[in-house]
């Protein structure tokens, strides 16, 4: 479960609130999908030791957001720096969730005249304790998590050639045709998971070239391809929207259903 799931709804709208005001809905829409996914990366850093309590064992959290380009530069720092804003935004979300901080955590929010690297993340995070030993003494202590098999999508609504897919690639794409052509009938791409259409209601509402699942560095993300009817995680009793044609898209977890228009798959790990 995600540790934030009950109070992002909550810090989102204040922050969107805040950057629509000041810099215009445009610029707060692509400053929302960064900040959530600080904010979903920094969750990953919380350790869950006995009885359920939640530490988050760093200190020091350095944010370093990178354009060439010197007004977008200054876009980031009005929008996390400026006020500690990405700071309360974290501790919030921390406390909210019943987590305890060291008491000198601090969070410092910096820029850098860098490309952007391929992967589309304009940013980089980096950790530090105060009090090493502490932490390492938290860290022999918390239970060893299983090691996680590979993934794997089973069909619940809509019709596909079979009823289960190994997730064994480093991308699956998802679509409605089993290969896409161009003009001069070059194959563009082709489709592991295939909603044929004809065979079912819902695969109507699958696009040609919906979605698509990536394997990062043991973690799957679901990305949307600019669908015409979207991609919804149905996750814990909520939604979460993935953004059309962002790249980053959003991190599965076990028992998540995809909802592609109104197809579903749900996403398992052995």
């Amino acid at each position: 479960m995600k540790l934030f799931s009950e109070f992002e709804k909550t810090i989102e709208r204040g922050f969107k609130r805040w950057t629509e005001r000041v810099l215009g809905k445009a610029e707060s829409d692509e400053l929302l999908l960064v900040h959530r996914a600080m904010l979903e990366e920094i969750e990953g850093k919380v350790q869950v030791l006995a009885r359920g309590k939640r530490v988050f064992p760093f200190s020091r959290v350095t944010v370093t957001l990178s354009s060439p380009d010197a007004e977008r530069r200054t876009l980031y720092q009005s929008a996390f720096q400026e006020g500690g804003r990405l700071e309360g935004d974290v501790r919030e979300a921390l406390r909210s969730a019943e987590c305890e901080m060291p008491r000198s955590f601090h969070v410092e929010v910096k820029t850098a005249d860098k490309e952007v690297p391929e992967n589309g993340n304009v940013f980089a995070i980096e950790y530090a304790a105060d009090e090493p030993k502490a932490v390492k003494r938290i860290v022999e202590h918390a239970p060893e998590a299983a090691p996680e098999g590979p993934g794997r999508l089973v069909v619940v609504k809509g019709k596909t050639a079979s009823g289960e897919y190994a997730l064994s690639k480093a991308r699956t794409n998802i679509g409605r045709l089993a290969e896409l052509t161009d003009a001069e009938e070059r194959v563009v791409r082709r489709n592991d998971v295939v909603f044929e259409e004809g065979l079912d209601v819902a695969n109507s509402t699958v696009s040609r070239r919906h979605a698509h699942i990536r394997l990062d560095g043991g973690e799957y993300r679901v990305c949307d391809d600019e669908s015409e009817f979207g991609t919804v995680v149905f996750r814990d009793g909520r939604t979460i929207e993935v953004p059309a044609g962002n790249r980053r898209g959003e991190k599965l977890r076990p028992g998540d259903e995809i909802y592609l228009g109104r197809a579903c798959l749900r996403f398992e790990r052995a």
